[in-house]
């Protein structure tokens, strides 16, 4: 087996280790061109032009350490926090069809990087709903119901390549929730100023905090007691909520990082070309900000995309479907369909 040079004509490798193969980097790289595929990028970046190498750089030596003991490669992704509070986007506090496609797609990912590489890969979601459930009005007991249905599915359907991971098992030593976001936010949380500063100094913090207020803004506007209020109180409510969420957000973000230093990072927010992160899609969408968590699942034909729920109730045809006697996905169709799983 040829063995790289400390320096490659196409790659540069100072930092590998002398019994890194040339079959490893392509088998690598192939892994994270598989990954690429499914990339969502910043605003601007599809139009950029970076090399391959210097894009699957911050990737490349996490991937090679799994193949170098031939373990399964894991990657985890902050998602699956809970359901919006508004039922004017979801259809309950349940996970539905838009999370299992959502589960089904990362499954498939999976799948294909076993295609080139024996061992495969899985994926860790790491669900943020307890990092910061309070603060977006939704109570932890459906926080715990979402996480279940959840991993019900996955031992379903998805037990070698999907699993889980939240606050709950970071202390599972505490009891009371409010105190585990105290822990967090003690050992992992920065100031609000300074949030509130980067927002306005860095581009892709901006844009997130807008998306993040925006979001707010109209699940509050669904849901008591805010319905009630003036648009323009819960317009700042849900800004000064959007710095919370972020707060909370990075301080998981970090927690990761020492948690799984050794894994592939994911994560559904856009990224750079060049990043420590991969941004990925969860479910294809014309709205690059739609998660299942925040919308309903459409099926027309083979097809499913989504929306939210005040939108599928004003069309033509939407008919909604149950599964397990749970309300599951709108078809786009002429007659009610009764589904059991």
């Amino acid at each position: 087996m040829e063995v790289l040079d400390k320096v490659d004509r196409n790659y540069r490798v100072d930092y590998l280790c002398d019994d890194v193969s040339v079959d490893h980097l392509e088998i690598a790289k192939k892994i994270i061109r598989i990954i690429f595929s499914k990339r969502r990028l910043l605003k601007g970046e599809e139009a950029k032009t970076e090399s391959f190498d210097d894009e699957a750089r911050p990737h490349i030596t996490i991937i090679l350490a799994y193949l170098k003991k031939n373990e399964t490669i894991n990657m985890i992704l902050p998602a699956f926090p809970t359901k919006s509070p508004s039922r004017e986007k979801t259809l309950s506090h349940l996970p539905d069809l838009g999370e299992e496609h959502a589960l089904q797609n990362l499954h498939d990912l999976c799948c294909r990087i076993k295609t080139i590489y024996e061992p495969g890969a899985k994926v860790t979601i790491c669900s943020d709903g307890r990092v910061f459930a309070d603060v977006i009005c939704v109570p932890d007991e459906d926080v715990t119901a979402y996480g279940l249905v959840l991993r019900e599915f996955a031992e379903k359907k998805y037990k070698n390549t999907i699993d889980f991971y939240n606050l709950d098992d970071t202390f599972s030593d505490l009891k009371d929730y409010q105190t585990m976001r105290e822990e967090l936010m003690i050992g992992y949380g920065e100031s609000l100023t300074e949030i509130r500063q980067r927002c306005k100094d860095k581009k892709e913090a901006s844009s997130m905090y807008k998306g993040i207020t925006r979001f707010m803004f109209e699940d509050f506007l669904g849901i008591d007691p805010f319905r009630s209020q003036s648009r323009t109180s819960v317009q700042k409510h849900a800004s000064a909520v959007a710095y919370r969420v972020i707060q909370r957000s990075n301080a998981w973000s970090k927690l990761l990082a020492d948690q799984f230093s050794t894994s592939v990072r994911l994560t559904i927010h856009p990224q750079y070309r060049v990043s420590e992160k991969i941004g990925v899609f969860l479910v294809e969408s014309e709205n690059c900000w739609s998660t299942p968590w925040h919308s309903v699942a459409v099926k027309d034909g083979e097809n499913i995309s989504l929306l939210p729920r005040k939108e599928v109730e004003k069309m033509e045809g939407a008919v909604l479907v149950y599964v397990d006697g749970r309300p599951s996905y709108f078809e786009l169709s002429n007659r009610m369909i009764e589904e059991v799983a």
